[in-house]
C-alpha cells in the first residue's frame, strides 16, 4: 500500500527523488511542499543555465549557486537521477575552470561535495569523473611558487575545500586512472627530498582511486600497494610524510575489507602508532627530537578494517597495544598525550561500530563489500569491547577529553550493553556516597547517560536488568538538585531530562492482572508506583531551589551595578529549569500531572517573590505547566491571578501614575505573563486579559508596564505559532488504562520515521481574528502617538516613547501572519537574470493586517523612519529607544522574536542527538522526542531561509541603520552594525546603497567628526567574514579605497588601530579577484545537457543573451580592467613617499609576471647511459646503471661550450631515482634560450623601465646603501625578496649588469659588518640562481669573479652571519644539477680544514655540507671524496670542529638505503666506515673495563688480569679513540633524528661502550653524547631483521663486570621493548630472551642492580609483555622460600653461600613486589595472596624488608583514590597485615 502511494506521487512530481529531506513531510502543511519543491527546483535549474550561458559568474552564476545550496538543504536531493548527474558534470566543469577566481572555486567545490557526498546515490557506472582537470586545479591552488610571495592570494580554507572535494570526487575516478596517477606521480618519490615526498605523498593520497570493486584490483591498487609498503619499510624512520602514506593505507584497508593480506605488516604498524603517540616514555626523562605525526582516525580505521575473526594477529597486537597505554588513560596520568589518546578512544569504538553497521544493517550499496569469511563475528566483537573495556573503565574519571569518554561508552555500549552498562552503574554507585570526590559523581553520571538508551531498552538489547535500574536511581539521585553545586545539579538536571525523555512516568504496578510480564517487567512495573512520589519530590527540590535562589540572599553590592542584567549563571539556570521542569511534565500521565499542578499552584499562591531571580524562575516553571497542558494549567491559574492582580489595582486608583509599586502586584502580574502560553484556550480568558493589558501597558511603573509587554508578547506568539503540541516518548494517550498500553514496554522505544505521527498547533480563523483585534486595538494608537510625536504635535517623554515602542515589539510577535510588503524589486547590481525571492510556504494562508487593509510591516518602518529622524534631532541620548527601534527592525526584517536563535538550537539539538543515537542500526531510527525536535527545527529553518526581494523600503532601513551606525553614541553604533551587518549579509551587494554615505564620511576631518569616522571604519570591517572593504567588486574598491588612504591621519589610538585592522582584513578577505575570464566551450556543454534533463528548461525568451554572451563578457572585462587599473592609478598617487619594502614586493611581481618562457624539449633518458632496462620489466629504485649519467662526475664535467649546450642537465632532486617519468623534458641548450639580454634593441616597455633603473650607477649605489642598513639588530633575517628581486633581474638580464653590482658586492663581503655580509650573500645567491640559463662563456667568466669573493667572505665570516651565507648556498643551488656548479662544489672540497682557526674550518664544513645536501644522491662522488678527506680526522682535537664532521658524515651516509632487489649505494656505506673504527673503539671498551676492573676490586668474575687485553700505547691514542667514539656517538644520534632509517646493526655495536662511558664524571662531552646515543636507540623503532643485534648486544652488557652498566641496562631494557613492543611481540622467541636477561639481572650480585631489574619487570608485567606470568609468580614464590643459613652456621661456613641465598631470596621478593607494583589502579584476584607470601620475610636480613616496605608504602597511595571498592577484594586478616606492613616500626620500647 505504502509502495503505491510512493509511486504515485512519484508519477505526479515527474521524477523519483534522489534523497529527499524525510522531515519536510511531516510539517503540518507537508502535502503543499511536492508543488512548491517542484516549482523551485526548476527555477532555480533554469536561472543557472541561463547564468551559464549568458557567461555571468557574477552576480547570477553565484547566486543561483547559493539558492541551489539552500534548496538541498531544505528539501535534501529532491530531483531526478538524470538532473543529479548533469549537475555534478555543471559544477566539475565550473569548479575546474581555468583560472577561475578562489572565492567561485570554494563556492563550487562546496556544492560539488554536497552533490556528491551520498556515495550510494550514484553508482560509478553512473557517472564517472577525469582526475586530471582536478589535479590541475590543485597544481594551481596548492602549489607555492605563487602563494608563497604573495602573488596568488587566497583564503586558508581553500586548499582545504580543494582536498575534501577531490576525495568525494576520486571514489567516481575510472580504476584505470590507478595506472595514470602512478606515472604522473611515482617518478617524483626521492626519499632524500623530504619536502618533495611529503607533497608527492599528499596528491598520490587525494588521487589515488581506492574504491575500486574486487574484480579490478590488478588495475587498480595491486599496482601500488607492495610497492608503497616496501618504500614505507626501506624508510621506516621518515616523520614528514607518514602522515599521508597512513591515510593512503587507512582508506584503502577500509574500502578492501578482507581482500589485502595485512598479516606481515600487522606488526611493524603497532610500532609505528606507538611512537606517534608521544608517550611519556623515555630514557634518562630526554625526549628525542624527532616527532611523529599520524591522525588517530587514520590508525583507528586501519585497526579497525584489519580485525578479523578468523585471524588473531590482529587482536594479539590490538589487544597488547591497548593494555599497554591502560595506564596512560587514567585521570592520574595526564599530558599532552591525553587528548590524543582519549580520540584514539573514541574513533576506535566508532569505526567498529561503522564496521559492524555496514556488515550487518547497512542496505547493499555498489560501493562496500565484505566477503562472508571476513565478516566481523560475535566472538569478535565480544573481543573488541573486552580490549577496549579497561582503558574506558580509567578514562571515565579523567578532567579532560570527556565529551570523548562518554560517546566511547555510548558506542560500546551499542555493541554490548551487557558488558558496558553493569561497569558503568557500578561506577556510579560506588561513588554516590563518597562526600569528598564530586567529580567522580558526575563523570560516573555522565558516563550512565551515554549508555541509558541501551540500558532503558532493556530485554531488546540483550541486557534485560537494565531498565530495573533506572527508577531507584532517579530517585537516589534527587539530592543532587543542590542550590550549592551547581554542577552537580546540571548534571543531574541532565540525567533527569536523558532518561525521563525515554520512560513514560505512568503508574503500571496493576500491569500484572492484564498482561504476562517478565520477571525485570515485573520488577519495573511494581517500582512504577513511585512516579509520583518521584515527581511530587522532584518538585519540592525545584521549590527549594528557587526559594534560595532570591535575591534577598545576595548581598546589596552585587545588585546594584544593573537591576535588570542578570548573570550568565541565573541565565543558565532559568534556561537548565525550563527544559527539566518542562521534559518531567510532558512524559507524566494525566494524574500525576495533576498532583504536580496542585503542588506548584499551592507554593506559588502562598508566596511572594521578588520578580528578578527566583520569581523570574519560577514563572519559567508555570509556563512549561501550561505548556504542556493548557487546559488545566490556565483553568486553574488565570481566574486566581485575574481576580488579585484586578483586586490590587481597584485598591489604589493613582496606581498608574506611581513609579514604585508593591511586590505582590509585580510577581502576580509576573507569572500571568509567563503562564498564558496556552494557545487556543486562551480564547476563553480574552477579556479578562485585555482587561489587565488596558491598565497595565501604560503604568508609570517600569517594572509593570515591561510585564504588561512581555504579557502581550506572549500572547501574539502562543496564538501565532505553528508548534507541536505535545512532545512525548510515546505517541500512545497517557491517559489509557494499563490493560491496553503497556507503558513499559514503551521504554526508550525507537520511532521510525513514517510510523511518527505529530499533532500540531495552527492558528485557525478564530485565533487570527483574535490576532487581529489585538492588532487593531494596542498597535494602532501607539502608531497614531508615534506620528503625532515625529510631526511635534505631541512630546512623549524617554519612558513614554519606551513604552510605545515596547508595546510594538510585542504585538510583532505575531510575525508569522504578518507578510512582507510588495513593491518593485530595487536593482542592486546589473545582471541579465530577472530578480527572484526564496519564498517559502511556512503556516497558513491567513494574514493580519491594518485596519484599513495597509502591509502592517510597512506601515511601521515608515512611521518609525519619521520618528527617528525627529528622535536625532530632538534627544539623540536616548539610547534605549533608539535601541527598541533597532530592535524593531530586526524583527521587521528577520522574523527574530522572542529570542529564538536559530544556530543555537541547531547546535544544541545536534549535541543532543549524538548523545542519544544508535550508531548500530542508523536509518534515523531516533526516540521520538529527538525527532519531533527536528521537525520543529525544519520549521526554524524553512522560516529562517525565507528570502524576499529587495525594495525601495528596504533601502530606506540599510540607510536608517547607517545612520545610526555613526552615531554619538557607541552603544547605538554596535546595536545599529550589527544589524546592518546582517542586513548587508543577507541581501547579496546592499552594500552598494551605502556607498556613498562611506565616501562623504571619509573626506569628513576625522579629528573634528571621530565618532562618525570611527563608526564609519567600523562599518568597513563587517561583516565579519566577508568585510565590506574586502567585497569583491573593482567598482567599490575604486571608489574607497584611495579614499581610506588618503583620509585626514588621526592620533586618537582607536582609529590607528582600525585603519590597521582595515590593513588585516584586506590581507584576510581579499583574495585574488578575477579581471578576465573565459568560460570553455565544455561548461556551455554541460549547461545545455542540464537544461534538456526532464523536465526541460525553456530558453526560448533567453536566446539574445545566451548569443550576446561573449560579447557582455568582454565589456565586464574591460569595465573590470579600468576600474582595477583607475584604482592603483589612484593608490599609487595617494602614496607620495613610497615604502622600499612595498617597492621591492611589487617589482618582483611585475619581474615574476615577464620573466622569460625558457624552452624544453623530449629527450630519451636511456640514450646517455649503457643500459637497456628501456624494454624491460620495472626499474627498482635507487643509483642504476641508467641514471648513473645524473651522477656528479668529475671525470666529465661540462668544460666547453659544446658539453655545457648538451641537453641532459636535470636540475630538480627526484628524477630518475625512483623511476622515469613517461615523457622527460629538460631546458633546450642556452644558446637556444631567448631572454631580454639577447633583444637589447627590442626591450618591452616594462623591461626598459627595469634595465634603465639598474644601469645607473646611483641607484644601485642607493639601493645597496639601503638593503645594508641594519634594521633591528639581532633580529635580520636573509630576505627572500630581496633574493628575488636579484635573481630575476639576472635571469632576464644575464650578465648585463654585473659590472655595476660585482664592485658593490666585493666591497661588501670585505666588510666584517653583519648588515653588509647579509647583503652580500643576498645578491650573490641571486647571482648563482639567476645564472641558470646563461652561456657557458658568461658563466665561466662568473665564476672566476665569484670564487674570490665567496674566498673574502668565507674567511670575513663571523658566527651571526653564519646562517645567512649558508642560505646563500642553500638557495643558489636549489634546484640546481650538481654537474653545472661544479666550480663551486669544487672550491668547497678543496681541503675545508686548511684554516688554522677552527670557526673558519667549521663554516667551510658547513657550507660543503649544505651544497652536498642540495641534490644529495647525485652527488656520491663528492660524498666518497669527502670521506676520503676526514678518515684522517676523525679524532679531531676540536669540539666543534668534531661536531661538524659528525653532521658530514650523517649527511654522506644518509643515502645508505638500498631496496629490494636494488643496488647499494654508490656512496660511502656504514658497514665499511664501521668495519673501520669498530677495531680501535673495542680497544677503547676492553681498557676502559680492565682499568674498572682494578678500581672495582673485581666486582665481577673477571680479573684486569684475565681480560687478555692489549693496553694503548700512550695516554694520546686513548684519548683519540674517545674523540673517536665522541663522533661516532653524534653521528649516530643525528642520524637517528634526521634521516629515514633508524638504528642499523653496526650501531648496536655501540651500545657496551655507550653504557660503560655514560657515567664518566671527568668528561661531560663523553657522559652526554654516551646517554644522548642510548636515548636513540631506545626510543627510534628497530626494525625486525635487525632486533636479534640489539637484543644480543644488550646480553653483552647484562654480562658487563661494570655494575653500573648492568644497572643501566635495567633502565634501556623497558624503554627499547616499548617502541618495539609489536616487533618483538611477534616472535615468542624474542620475548623469552629479554624475559631471560631481567631474570638474570634479578640475581645479580649488586642489589642496585637487582632493584633496576625488577622496575623492568614490573613495567613488562604493567603492559602485559610476559607470556606466562602464573608461572613466573610460581618461580618467585619458590625463590623467596630460598632457605637462609642460621648464625651459627654462618660462623662455621664461609659467608658466600648465604650471600648467594640472600641473593636468590631478594630476587624472589622483589618478583613478587613488581607483581604488586605491575597494578598501580587495580586489585587483581591473585595479589591478596603475594601479600601473604610477603609476610615472613619482614625480619629477613636487609635489603629485603625495605623493598616490601617500599612496594606496600606505594600500593597505599596508588589505590588511595578507589580503596573503598579495592578493600573488598582482601580478608580481615589480609587487611590486618596490610595496615601493619604499612605503619613504620616504632622506634620506642
Amino acid at each position: 500500500m505504502e509502495q503505491e502511494d510512493e509511486q504515485t506521487r512519484f508519477e505526479k512530481l515527474g521524477f523519483k527523488p534522489q534523497k529527499e529531506n524525510v522531515y519536510n513531510k511531516l510539517l503540518p502543511y507537508g502535502e503543499q511542499l511536492d508543488e512548491e519543491s517542484n516549482k523551485l527546483f526548476a527555477d532555480i535549474k533554469t536561472n543557472l543555465v541561463k547564468a551559464v550561458l549568458a557567461r555571468e559568474m557574477r552576480p547570477g552564476c553565484a547566486l543561483w549557486t547559493s539558492r541551489l545550496n539552500k534548496y538541498i538543504k531544505i528539501y535534501g536531493m529532491k530531483f531526478s537521477k538524470e538532473d543529479h548527474v548533469a549537475l555534478i558534470k555543471l559544477f566539475y566543469e565550473l569548479v575546474t575552470i581555468p583560472d577561475l577566481e578562489p572565492t567561485r572555486i570554494s563556492k563550487c567545490a562546496t556544492t560539488l561535495i554536497q552533490l556528491l557526498k551520498k556515495k550510494n546515490l550514484l553508482t560509478r557506472d553512473e557517472l564517472q569523473l577525469e582526475w586530471k582537470p582536478l589535479h590541475d586545479l590543485c597544481v594551481r591552488v596548492m602549489e607555492k611558487s605563487k602563494i608563497d610571495i604573495g602573488m596568488y592570494r587566497c583564503f586558508s580554507t581553500l586548499e582545504l575545500t580543494i582536498c575534501n572535494l577531490v576525495r568525494t570526487a576520486k571514489v567516481y575516478f575510472p580504476a584505470s586512472a590507478t595506472q595514470e596517477v602512478l606515472d604522473e606521480f611515482k617518478p617524483r618519490l626521492c626519499p632524500f627530498d623530504s619536502s618533495g615526498m611529503s607533497h608527492t605523498m599528499e596528491y598520490l593520497e587525494l588521487f589515488l582511486p581506492i574504491c575500486t570493486k574486487p574484480e579490478e584490483a590488478d588495475i587498480g591498487y595491486k599496482l601500488w600497494f607492495e610497492e608503497l609498503m616496501t618504500l614505507w619499510d626501506v624508510c621506516h624512520n621518515a616523520c614528514t610524510w607518514e602522515h599521508y602514506i597512513m591515510w593512503i593505507m587507512a582508506h584503502l584497508s577500509r574500502s578492501q575489507i578482507g581482500y589485502i593480506d595485512w598479516e606481515p605488516y600487522i606488526p611493524i604498524m603497532f610500532v609505528r602508532f606507538q611512537r606517534t603517540l608521544q608517550l611519556p616514555v623515555t630514557f634518562k626523562q630526554r625526549q628525542l627530537g624527532k616527532q611523529h605525526k599520524m591522525d588517530t582516525s587514520s590508525m583507528a580505521i586501519w585497526i579497525v578494517s584489519v580485525l578479523n575473526g578468523n585471524s588473531n594477529t590482529a587482536f594479539f597486537h590490538f589487544e597488547k597495544f591497548m593494555q599497554s597505554l591502560e595506564s596512560y588513560y587514567h585521570a592520574a596520568n595526564t599530558g599532552r598525550w591525553t587528548l590524543k589518546l582519549r580520540e584514539l578512544l573514541r574513533q576506535l569504538s566508532y569505526y567498529f561500530v561503522q564496521r559492524v553497521y555496514c556488515e550487518r544493517y547497512k542496505p547493499p550499496s555498489w560501493e562496500f563489500h565484505v566477503p562472508d569469511h571476513y565478516k566481523l563475528t560475535d566472538e569478535s566483537i565480544d573481543k573488541f569491547v573486552m580490549i577496549l573495556k579497561p582503558c574506558v573503565e580509567q578514562a571515565m574519571f579523567s578532567r579532560m577529553g570527556s565529551q570523548d569518554t562518554t560517546l566511547t561508552l555510548q558506542y560500546l555500549a551499542s555493541l554490548r550493553p551487557n558488558i558496558i552498562i553493569p561497569m558503568t552503574l557500578d561506577k556510579l554507585y560506588s561513588s554516590m556516597y563518597s562526600l569528598t570526590e564530586p567529580h567522580k559523581l558526575t563523570s560516573s553520571m555522565m558516563g550512565v547517560i551515554a549508555v541509558g538508551r541501551y540500558m532503558v531498552q532493556g530485554a531488546s538489547n540483550n541486557f534485560p536488568e537494565g531498565p530495573t535500574h533506572v527508577i531507584p536511581l532517579l530517585m537516589e539521585l534527587l539530592p543532587g538538585i543542590d542550590p550549592n553545586d551547581i554542577r552537580k545539579s546540571y548534571v543531574t538536571f541532565n540525567f533527569i531530562v536523558h532518561f525521563v525523555n525515554m520512560i513514560p512516568l505512568i503508574n503500571s504496578s496493576e500491569a500484572s492482572r492484564y498482561h504476562d510480564l517478565t520477571e525485570e517487567e515485573h520488577i519495573i512495573c511494581e517500582a512504577t508506583a513511585g512516579f509520583e512520589d518521584f515527581v511530587l519530590q522532584f518538585f519540592d527540590k525545584i521549590c527549594t531551589w528557587v526559594e534560595s535562589s532570591s535575591l534577598d540572599f545576595v548581598r546589596l553590592e552585587q545588585i546594584t551595578n544593573n537591576n535588570n542584567v542578570k548573570n550568565r549563571a541565573e541565565t543558565i539556570s532559568e534556561s537548565a529549569l525550563g527544559s527539566v521542569v518542562g521534559v518531567v511534565l510532558n512524559q507524566c500521565s494525566p494524574e500525576i500531572f495533576t498532583s504536580a499542578l496542585k503542588k506548584m499552584y499551592n507554593f506559588v499562591i502562598n508566596k511572594i517573590m521578588e520578580v528578578q531571580i527566583s520569581g523570574k524562575m519560577l514563572a519559567v516553571c508555570c509556563h512549561c505547566f501550561a505548556r504542556v497542558n493548557p487546559k488545566e494549567t490556565l483553568k486553574l491559574f488565570i481566574p486566581y491571578l485575574c481576580d488579585t492582580i484586578e483586586q490590587l489595582l481597584s485598591e489604589n486608583p493613582n496606581i498608574q501614575k506611581e513609579e514604585h509599586i508593591g511586590d505582590e502586584l509585580l510577581y502576580n502580574l509576573l507569572i500571568l505573563s509567563e503562564i498564558i502560553d496556552g494557545r487556543s484556550e486562551l480564547l476563553h480568558y480574552m477579556d479578562r486579559l485585555t482587561n489587565i493589558l488596558d491598565k497595565t501597558l501604560h503604568m508609570a511603573c517600569l517594572n509593570a508596564s515591561q510585564l504588561a509587554s512581555r504579557m502581550l508578547d506572549i500572547i501574539m506568539a502562543s496564538l501565532t505559532n505553528v508548534q507541536p503540541t505535545e512532545i512525548r516518548s510515546s505517541s500512545t494517550d497517557y491517559s489509557t488504562h494499563v490493560k491496553d498500553f503497556l507503558s513499559v514496554r514503551e521504554w526508550g522505544k525507537a520511532e521510525k520515521i513514517k510510523d511518527l505521527k505529530i499533532s500540531w498547533y495552527v492558528p485557525g480563523k478564530q485565533e487570527v481574528g483574535e490576532v487581529q483585534k489585538l492588532l487593531n486595538k494596542y498597535l494602532v494608537p501607539e502608531l497614531n502617538k508615534l506620528d503625532a510625536y515625529s510631526t511635534g504635535e505631541l512630546t512623549l517623554t524617554r519612558q513614554e516613547l519606551k513604552q510605545t515602542l515596547k508595546i510594538i515589539i510585542s504585538i510583532l510577535s505575531c510575525q508569522p501572519l504578518l507578510p512582507i510588503w510588495e513593491e518593485p524589486v530595487f536593482p542592486l547590481v546589473e545582471s541579465v537574470l530577472d530578480p527572484w525571492a526564496f519564498n517559502l510556504t511556512v503556516s497558513g494562508s491567513d494574514v493580519v493586517t491594518m485596519p484599513d487593509g495597509r502591509n502592517v510591516r510597512k506601515v511601521i518602518v515608515d512611521t518609525l523612519h519619521k520618528v527617528q529622524i525627529k528622535l536625532l534631532e530632538m534627544d539623540e541620548g536616548d539610547t534605549q529607544s533608539i535601541q527598541n527601534i533597532i530592535h524593531i527592525y530586526n524583527i521587521i526584517l528577520f522574523n527574530k522574536t522572542r529570542g529564538q536563535d536559530f544556530e543555537f538550537h541547531w547546535k544544541s539539538f545536534h549535541m543532543a542527538k549524538k548523545l542519544l543515537e544508535d550508531r548500530l542500526h542508523q536509518k534515523k531510527l531516533h526516540l521520538r522526542h529527538v525527532l519531533i525536535d527536528r521537525v520543529l527545527l525544519q520549521q526554524e529553518f524553512r522560516i529562517e531561509s525565507r528570502n524576499c526581494s529587495f525594495t525601495n523600503t528596504h533601502k530606506q532601513i540599510v540607510l536608517d541603520l547607517f545612520e545610526l551606525s555613526v552615531s554619538r553614541y557607541s552603544q547605538v553604533r554596535i546595536g545599529a552594525q550589527c544589524r546592518l551587518f546582517a542586513v548587508v549579509s543577507y541581501f547579496p551587494y546592499s552594500y552598494s546603497v551605502l556607498t556613498e554615505k562611506i565616501k562623504e564620511i571619509l573626506q569628513l576631518d576625522s579629528e573634528k567628526y571621530h565618532e562618525k569616522f570611527k563608526g564609519c571604519l567600523y562599518i568597513l570591517l563587517g561583516p565579519k567574514s566577508s568585510p565590506i572593504v574586502a567585497r569583491h567588486d573593482w567598482n567599490l574598491i575604486r571608489q574607497l579605497w584611495p579614499l581610506i588612504v588618503k583620509s585626514m591621519p588621526s592620533e586618537k589610538p582607536s582609529i590607528i588601530n582600525l585603519i590597521q585592522s582595515l590593513n588585516d582584513a584586506v590581507h584576510k578577505y581579499f583574495p585574488t579577484i578575477a579581471i578576465k575570464l573565459i568560460i570553455p566551450e565544455s561548461t556551455l556543454a554541460a549547461a545545455y545537457t542540464l537544461s534538456n534533463a526532464h523536465p526541460a528548461c525553456n530558453l526560448r525568451d533567453f536566446q539574445h543573451a545566451i548569443d550576446n554572451g561573449e560579447e557582455y563578457l568582454k565589456t565586464k572585462s574591460e569595465k573590470k580592467r579600468v576600474d582595477y587599473e583607475g584604482t592603483l592609478n589612484d593608490l599609487l598617487d595617494a602614496v607620495e613617499t613610497g615604502n622600499l619594502k612595498t617597492a621591492m614586493r611589487v617589482l618582483v611581481f611585475i619581474m615574476t609576471q615577464n620573466k622569460p618562457k625558457f624552452q624544453k624539449i623530449e629527450i630519451d633518458p636511456y640514450k646517455y647511459s649503457n643500459s637497456s632496462v628501456k624494454n624491460n620489466s620495472k626499474v627498482k629504485p635507487g643509483i642504476r646503471e641508467d641514471n648513473m649519467w645524473l651522477l656528479y662526475n668529475s671525470k666529465n664535467l661540462p668544460k666547453t661550450v659544446e658539453a655545457w649546450d648538451e641537453p641532459r642537465f636535470i636540475h630538480d632532486q627526484y628524477t630518475g631515482y625512483y623511476d622515469w617519468p613517461k615523457k622527460l623534458e629538460v631546458y633546450d641548450s642556452p644558446s637556444k634560450q631567448m631572454c631580454a639580454a639577447k633583444r637589447m634593441d627590442s626591450l618591452t616597455d616594462i623591461e626598459k623601465e627595469i634595465y634603465t633603473f639598474f644601469t645607473d650607477e646611483t641607484n644601485v649605489e642607493k639601493l645597496i646603501k639601503f638593503l645594508s642598513l641594519e634594521e633591528k639588530k639581532g633580529h635580520d633575517q636573509f630576505n627572500a625578496y630581496r633574493f628575488l628581486t636579484f635573481k630575476n633581474l639576472f635571469k632576464i638580464f644575464e650578465d648585463k649588469l654585473l659590472p655595476i653590482f660585482i664592485p658593490h658586492v666585493e666591497k661588501l663581503v670585505q666588510d666584517k659588518l653583519e648588515s653588509n655580509q647579509r647583503c652580500a650573500a643576498e645578491i650573490i645567491s641571486a647571482i648563482i640562481r639567476g645564472s641558470k640559463h646563461w652561456e657557458f662563456e658568461k658563466v665561466e667568466k662568473l665564476w672566476s669573479v665569484l670564487i674570490p669573493i665567496l674566498e673574502t667572505a668565507i674567511v670575513n665570516m663571523c658566527a651571526e652571519t653564519q646562517t645567512d651565507w649558508a642560505l646563500c648556498i642553500t638557495m643558489g643551488m636549489e634546484s640546481r644539477d650538481p654537474n653545472k656548479c661544479h666550480w663551486l662544489l669544487e672550491f668547497l672540497l678543496d681541503d675545508p680544514l686548511k684554516d688554522a682557526t677552527s670557526f673558519i674550518a667549521c663554516s667551510r664544513l658547513h657550507l660543503l655540507g649544505i651544497a652536498i645536501n642540495q641534490q644529495s644522491w647525485r652527488n656520491s662522488e663528492i660524498c666518497n671524496r669527502l670521506l676520503d678527506y676526514l678518515r684522517p680526522h676523525l679524532s679531531h682535537p676540536f669540539q666543534n670542529i668534531r661536531e661538524k664532521i659528525s653532521s658530514c658524515l650523517t649527511l654522506m651516509l644518509c643515502k645508505d638505503i638500498s631496496f629490494p632487489g636494488g643496488n647499494q649505494t654508490d656512496g660511502p656505506r656504514t658497514h665499511n666506515l664501521f668495519e673501520e673504527i669498530l677495531p680501535k673503539l673495542s680497544k677503547l671498551y676492553n681498557t676502559t673495563l680492565a682499568k674498572l676492573g682494578c678500581n672495582e676490586g673485581s666486582s665481577s668474575d673477571k680479573t684486569c688480569d684475565n681480560l687478555g687485553v692489549t693496553n694503548f700505547e700512550c695516554e694520546e691514542e686513548k684519548e683519540s679513540a674517545i674523540r673517536l667514539f665522541k663522533i661516532v656517538a653524534k653521528f649516530i644520534t643525528t642520524t637517528m633524528v634526521r634521516v629515514n632509517f633508524s638504528a642499523k646493526p653496526e650501531f648496536f655495536e655501540l651500545l657496551p661502550l655507550a653504557a660503560l662511558l655514560q657515567n664518566n664524571e671527568l668528561d661531560e662531552e663523553l657522559a652526554s653524547l654516551s646517554t644522548n646515543l642510548l636515548v636513540v636507540l631506545a626510543q627510534t623503532m628497530t626494525i625486525e631483521k635487525y632486533i636479534p643485534c640489539a637484543i644480543e648486544a644488550i646480553k653483552k652488557v647484562a654480562k658487563c663486570p661494570s655494575w653500573s652498566a648492568r644497572a643501566l641496562i635495567a633502565d634501556f631494557l623497558p624503554i627499547f621493548v616499548f617502541y618495539n613492543m609489536a616487533t618483538i611481540n611477534a616472535q615468542k622467541v624474542w620475548v623469552l630472551e629479554i624475559q631471560t636477561i631481567v631474570l638474570d639481572l634479578m640475581e645479580d650480585v649488586q642489589p642496585e642492580v637487582r632493584t633496576g631489574a625488577a622496575k623492568v619487570l614490573n613495567s613488562l608485567l604493567h603492559c602485559q609483555f610476559i607470556p606466562e606470568p602464573t608461572e613466573l609468580l610460581k618461580l618467585f614464590k619458590q625463590k623467596a622460600s630460598t632457605k637462609l643459613n642460621t648464625k651459627k652456621q654462618i660462623k662455621n661456613k664461609e659467608p658466600v653461600a648465604n650471600n648467594m641465598n640472600i641473593k636468590i631470596r631478594h630476587a624472589g621478593v622483589l618478583g613478587l613486589c613488581a607483581f604488586i607494583n605491575s597494578h598501580p589502579y587495580d586489585v587483581p584476584d591473585f595479589l591478596p595472596d603475594v601479600f601473604e607470601q610477603l609476610r615472613p620475610h619482614l625480619s629477613d636480613p636487609q635489603p629485603i624488608p625495605a623493598t616490601i616496605r617500599k612496594t606496600l608504602g606505594d600500593f597505599k597511595r596508588t589505590h588511595h583514590d578507589n580503596w573503598e571498592t579495592h578493600k573488598l577484594k582482601f580478608t580481615e586478616e589480609e587487611l590486618s597485615l596490610l595496615s601493619d606492613l604499612t605503619v613504620p616500626p616504632s622506634y620506642y620500647v
